[in-house]
């Protein structure tokens, strides 16, 4: 398939080809850029706001190391909207797919977790110590609005978008360089599950994983699973509130 194809819908796509040692150069370069611009976020709102409140600052720093490893990628591997990232729109119809993908993946996540129930509990136990790990919803009660709102924008917009250029884009490309697309994609979900850390909510993310890989590969776009993404966390950001008040 030529590069023209590479957003259709009808075939799976040929993977843009990412190279091992430049994913792993700008990995490592943007980890230290990261940690760089963090640290000096840091310093700076403790010297110029000493008495800045504490859940705020935390917020900024994790918010500006993801924006600063974002940046990293684009810098690599862009621009955004071209292979191999691939952010750009394809058309109503894969977001409707992608929108679809996404209320599967969530009806998957009850069946299996009804049947892991002898191991993680009942349904609504599962549901909030995910909802407690996976959101600040808990994290940030009684926190000032300000620290909210660089929470939301954090865990919504800037975490999915690094997840899905990183996960979907660039890992998966380079999976998909070494092994069949269905392989790439159970690889790529099982390392994003295990990214996350807590075994509660691997079944979980491993769904995640799939689903949106295979919305990758079936349209040529993260775009769709970035919105998958944002959605996927403002449903978990809206029930936790709920859940755990």
């Amino acid at each position: 398939m030529t590069q023209a194809g590479y957003g259709a819908t009808q075939a799976t796509p040929t993977p843009p080809f990412v190279g091992g040692r430049r994913l792993l150069t700008t990995i490592a370069a943007g980890a230290a850029a990261g940690a760089g611009a963090g640290a000096i976020t840091w310093f700076a709102l403790h010297g110029l706001m000493p008495s800045a409140n504490a859940a705020l600052v935390t917020q900024l720093v994790v918010a500006v190391v993801y924006a600063t490893l974002l940046a990293s990628f684009a810098f690599s591997f862009g621009p955004l909207q071209s292979p191999p990232l691939d952010l750009r729109f394809t058309s109503a119809r894969d977001l409707l797919l992608a929108c679809l993908a996404l209320l599967g993946i969530v009806c998957s996540s009850l069946l299996v977790y009804l049947l892991l129930s002898p191991l993680t509990g009942s349904l609504a136990a599962a549901a909030r110590q995910i909802l407690s790990l996976a959101t600040d919803a808990v994290r940030l009660k009684g926190q000032p609005p300000s620290a909210w709102v660089v929470a939301i924008v954090r865990g919504c917009l800037i975490v999915p978008l690094f997840e899905e250029i990183f996960f979907r884009s660039l890992l998966l490309g380079w999976l998909q360089e070494r092994l069949s697309t269905r392989s790439a994609i159970g690889v790529s979900a099982a390392l994003f599950a295990a990214m996350h850390g807590y075994p509660i909510v691997m079944p979980y993310t491993f769904l995640f994983g799939v689903f949106t890989g295979w919305i990758r590969a079936r349209t040529g776009s993260i775009f769709n699973t970035v919105v998958m993404h944002v959605l996927n966390n403002v449903l978990f950001l809206c029930v936790g509130l709920y859940l755990l008040r």
